[in-house]
């Protein structure tokens, strides 16, 4: 994306945040603006440009977030694998009333991403249904949720897995965005792992 747009739309989300624009019918249609302005045409997760909304994130009441055009902060694995469920699945997520939170959770950490994925049609599986060499070659979509791997959660894609001379996966090859960046990490394939798998409807 050429710095031109990048300064414009960095324009239009600062306006959006609570801290600079009190108006609140201008934050609501200065965000469909950038989203607009970065979303539209993009290949890959929009956001990875690090000079876009660049400035010291806060929730408090000095707001600076940013968010996609599925309400999730971007630069967070919700983020990016709601984009990834856009890009490779054809639609974002819907998203259903919450169910209860604990005091200082948000409405959907990626500890809750379950309720989301199930709502949207996902289904939980079991260990003998893990991502396996069948699902890779049917280019079968898995996601992962971690909910213990942070005070929020972690989100994973999985995308490939690497296998045994016997033909087990052995190890998850997934992407997330964690540090504010997209990274790819190698899980051994184990309950141990945390991670609780949904499968594409």
């Amino acid at each position: 994306m050429s710095t031109f747009k990048i300064k414009v739309a960095n324009f239009f989300a600062r306006e959006s945040c609570a801290a600079w624009q009190p108006k609140r019918i201008i934050r609501i249609i200065y965000r469909h603006i950038y989203r607009f302005i970065m979303e539209t045409g993009a290949e890959e997760y929009p956001y990875a440009n690090l000079d876009f909304a660049k400035w010291q994130e806060s929730d408090s009441n000095f707001y600076t977030l940013i968010t996609d055009s599925s309400n999730f902060v971007i630069r967070r694995s919700t983020s990016y694998v709601a984009w990834m469920m856009k890009k490779y699945c054809g639609s974002s997520p819907k998203l259903p009333k919450p169910g209860p939170r604990k005091p200082g959770e948000h409405r959907f950490d990626a500890k809750h991403w379950g309720e989301i994925l199930e709502y949207n049609g996902w289904q939980k599986v079991s260990k003998a249904d893990w991502p396996s060499y069948q699902d890779i070659l049917d280019e079968r979509h898995f996601i992962g949720v971690m909910p213990d791997a942070d005070e929020f959660g972690l989100l994973v894609w999985f995308n490939n897995a690497r296998f045994t001379v016997t033909g087990f996966p052995a190890i998850w090859l997934v992407s997330t965005y964690k540090d504010f960046k997209e990274q790819c990490l190698e899980i051994p394939v184990s309950e141990k792992s945390g991670i609780i798998w949904y499968r594409e409807p």
